[in-house]
């Protein structure tokens, strides 16, 4: 995602501040691994959630453990100050579904519960959402595609547009790449490799 959207994030959302540091949190060091068209998705689960905090009149516990793409869809997984879960799934490659195990605290009340369950909500619908918005310009028309057929090994959700593009693109590299002497393909991998 393009830096001054992570940084819109941050400003609007104290909870999804990142540090950069090293440590298990792959979210605080890297921040939001997916392309910007998901943005509109991650900002509206981030102000449902500070909603439902502020509803409950409870301060934000929620702690983002990583945010990306996976299996064309976005994966937002997460945890809290007094249950840190960071990245407990299990993915289903052939169906996309994703079993998830849902951070619990020790003392959880009846009021942190019905809130973590709306918490749990918010980010399973917005993962939801990814399933039909292009990952790259947020169109609601995208479809999951897999690209295989092309040389394209990586699953994602685009729009026709978009999709239009990527295979393009793919295709203009190959023939470059055809009509390239040996040590001109030779030169292009020593620079890709630095």
């Amino acid at each position: 995602m393009r830096d001054e959207l992570e940084m819109q994030l941050q400003n609007d959302f104290p909870f999804m501040w990142q540090k950069h540091e090293e440590g298990q949190n792959l979210y605080r060091r890297w921040g939001c691994e997916c392309s910007g068209g998901w943005y509109g998705i991650i900002h509206d689960a981030c102000q449902a959630i500070a909603d439902a905090y502020a509803e409950a009149g409870i301060s934000v516990d929620f702690v983002p453990a990583q945010i990306k793409e996976k299996f064309g869809t976005l994966r937002f997984y997460y945890g809290y100050e007094d249950a840190p879960c960071g990245i407990a799934a299990f993915d289903n490659m052939t169906d996309g579904t994703s079993i998830r195990f849902s951070p619990e605290g020790e003392n959880e009340d009846e009021e942190i519960k019905e809130l973590r369950a709306k918490v749990r909500q918010i980010i399973r619908a917005a993962e939801q959402r990814s399933k039909y918005t292009c990952e790259i310009c947020g169109s609601e028309e995208g479809k999951i595609r897999n690209d295989g057929e092309h040389g394209i090994y990586r699953i994602q959700t685009l729009c026709d547009e978009c999709h239009r593009k990527r295979i393009e693109h793919v295709q203009e590299q190959r023939e470059r790449r055809r009509h390239m002497s040996i040590d001109e393909r030779l030169a292009a991998i020593k620079e890709a490799m630095q």
